[in-house]
């Protein structure tokens, strides 16, 4: 899981912000223990405000599971919805999904494509939206 999370980051702000931030990462941490949050601190300072990944990422990390992401097309217009993605629920385990939510960064390609920039974002930090 914490591969593709940190792939799903890379491309959400592209390559080299990702790359930018980890190299702050990398020398205010050199020869240190460190934990998540350093990171996603770090990241935060080369998004400059614009996104708070330590908000998006304990999302990710603190939730069990994965989010479903339904997404329906009516003509024109999308929308998204997410909720918890559950193959079997054990009751002792089960936890309500009203207290799930995911910041997931959402990327699309629309038929307005130029092919100078054809990948649109967009965070679905909501239940539902676009």
């Amino acid at each position: 899981k914490g591969a593709s999370l940190l792939l799903m980051l890379k491309q959400y702000l592209t390559k080299d912000t990702f790359q930018a931030g980890f190299e702050i990462y990398l020398h205010n941490h050199s020869y240190r223990s460190t934990k998540s949050d350093d990171l996603w601190d770090s990241m935060n300072e080369i998004t400059t405000g614009t996104l708070d990944v330590k908000k998006l990422m304990k999302t990710w990390t603190l939730h069990k599971g994965f989010p479903l992401v339904t997404v329906v097309r009516r003509g024109r217009n999308i929308s998204v919805q997410q909720e918890q993605f559950l193959y079997r629920v054990e009751p002792e385990n089960w936890t309500s999904a009203a207290s799930y939510l995911w910041h997931i960064p959402l990327t699309y390609i629309t038929s307005n494509c130029n092919f100078t920039h054809c990948t649109n974002a967009y965070l679905l930090d909501q239940k539902s939206g676009m």
